[in-house]
């Protein structure tokens, strides 16, 4: 018993300083997990994945720096508009809304209730004017989005045409180390010298830009007309791209309480027009007679993020709608004019004999299809122009795409001339969810015009990019290439705020 006892005493002793070696060793494992998961995020920032914020709104909408979220009044319309903007017009009713941050009655600052989001409630800070909400919704300025970039995906892959691509912006911010001026926006070269002292030691900061990429190395680029043509090539977006770069025009669903502009005009009496559909009864039991209506607003390369309205009237432009033909009715038809080209798809209905066709200006059919709508179902019809390819899908399957691209660049015209036109012959049909977009227009600049008065050639490290708000963009067109070694990654994911989540395309 004595041994047991003496032997247990020693046991214990020997076993206190191996606990002790134990805690040392798992703070010790800790701290260089710690240490090991800080250094792989550092890593993983420098080389594979870092997130960036939007501050700007060159590629609105689809991607968003600092700006207001707007909801019309008028219509109920909801859109993104810039943060210094005053005003912005509602790209659906056209109705012109005052988004300032100073009061309507002295012109004094704006006050929120911060958060203005929460507390909705907002008053001039020096004539006391409360500010509703619905009106202070429009004024309160948002973050950009928050999104992720990949940097290592160009270690694997050349970069692509239409990938959205961040890179270090060509020219610096510097500043003199001698008199401390700052000098914005310098391209660098060792000769330079100071415009106020004459020192030539300056700090350089760079910025982050993110653009679209358009131009690959050593092509020959040419913005015409809105399109981009590669070696005398029009370039086609591929369909999810094109997907992203439609820009709406109208929408049924949300009712215009006043007509700023009308929204469809006809001289028939055929058609009925109510808060969210259009409706048309030309059928009867004499001669087939053709009944149209045109959509009364301009389409041209407005965006509503842009304090201004723009300039080139549209001619891409798609038209989305749903529409039940009545028993007995003979045809649907829709046109799509851009400038001297007039396109008209004409879309048999029941067991008539007449096969789905699409003319061009002067009644020459240049598509026939043995294709027939069934009546009185619904269907989705969707019928587009845009990069010189006119095309008509039912219920998400596609009837027939007409190429019209003549293989050569076109003249610069000074704008365009559109309609959009919807109607049949001898039918009755209700149009519901009607939905008109136009395509993004690559515009030439007030005083910067590279790659669209000419085409111009990119070196075998040069890549051409541009903003998806084309009119607000400050791109190639300004500040010609973007060297290879410039290349930052391609941006993919949209990460904040949360009802932007996304992939990007």
């Amino acid at each position: 018993m004595g041994w047991l006892v003496s032997k247990s005493k020693e046991s214990i002793k020997t076993d206190l300083p191996e606990k002790k070696k134990k805690r040392k060793h798992k703070l010790r494992e800790n701290i260089e997990s710690i240490a090991i998961a800080v250094a792989l995020a550092f890593a993983i920032r420098y080389f594979v994945v870092e997130a960036f914020k939007i501050p700007t709104g060159s590629m609105a909408p689809t991607l968003l720096g600092m700006h207001k979220d707007v909801n019309c009044p008028n219509c109920e319309w909801s859109f993104y508009a810039d943060r210094q903007s005053e005003t912005a017009t509602c790209p659906n009713c056209q109705l012109e809304i005052n988004i300032s941050l100073h009061c309507n009655t002295c012109n004094s600052r704006i006050r929120y209730n911060w958060p203005a989001w929460l507390w909705r409630k907002g008053a001039c800070t020096n004539c006391q004017t409360k500010i509703v909400w619905n009106d202070l919704s429009n004024r309160v300025v948002h973050g950009g989005n928050r999104i992720l970039v990949n940097k290592f995906w160009y270690k694997f892959t050349q970069p692509k045409r239409w990938d959205v691509m961040v890179f270090v912006y060509p020219f610096y911010d510097i500043k003199c180390k001698n008199c401390s001026v700052l000098i914005p926006d310098v391209k660098w070269r060792d000769s330079l010298s100071c415009p106020r002292c004459g020192g030539t030691r300056f700090s350089k900061k760079k910025k982050n830009y993110i653009k679209r990429l358009i131009g690959l190395p050593g092509e020959k680029l040419q913005i015409v007309n809105g399109d981009i043509y590669i070696n005398d090539k029009i370039q086609r977006k591929p369909g999810k791209i094109q997907d992203t770069l439609w820009l709406s025009v109208y929408n049924s669903n949300y009712v215009i309480k006043e007509e700023v502009v009308p929204s469809w005009i006809t001289g028939s009496g055929y058609w009925n027009i109510s808060e969210r559909s259009l409706a048309l009864d030309n059928l009867s039991k004499g001669n087939p007679e053709t009944s149209l209506i045109t959509f009364g607003q301009q389409i041209s390369d407005q965006n509503g993020y842009n304090n201004r309205s723009g300039d080139n009237e549209m001619g891409d432009v798609k038209i989305s709608l749903d529409v039940t033909p009545a028993r007995g009715s003979h045809a649907l038809v829709f046109v799509l004019e851009k400038n001297e080209d007039i396109f008209t798809a004409s879309i048999p209905i029941g067991d008539i004999a007449d096969k789905c066709t699409l003319s061009r200006s002067n009644d020459d059919v240049v598509v026939e299809k043995d294709f027939h709508l069934q009546a009185d179902q619904a269907h989705k019809i969707e019928f587009s122009n845009v990069d010189h390819i006119v095309s008509l899908a039912v219920n998400d399957i596609e009837v027939f795409s007409f190429d019209y691209d003549d293989g050569a660049v076109p003249a610069s015209r000074p704008s365009d001339a559109s309609k959009v036109r919807l109607g049949g012959t001898n039918v009755k049909a209700k149009y519901e969810n009607i939905q008109i977009y136009h395509d993004v227009y690559y515009t030439n600049l007030s005083s910067d015009t590279f790659g669209t008065s000419q085409p111009i050639q990119l070196k075998e490290k040069d890549y051409f990019v541009l903003g998806d708000n084309s009119r607000n963009s400050n791109d190639s067109r300004v500040w010609k290439f973007v060297p290879e070694k410039n290349v930052v990654g391609k941006a993919f994911f949209v990460f904040w705020p949360l009802e932007n989540i996304s992939f990007i395309k």
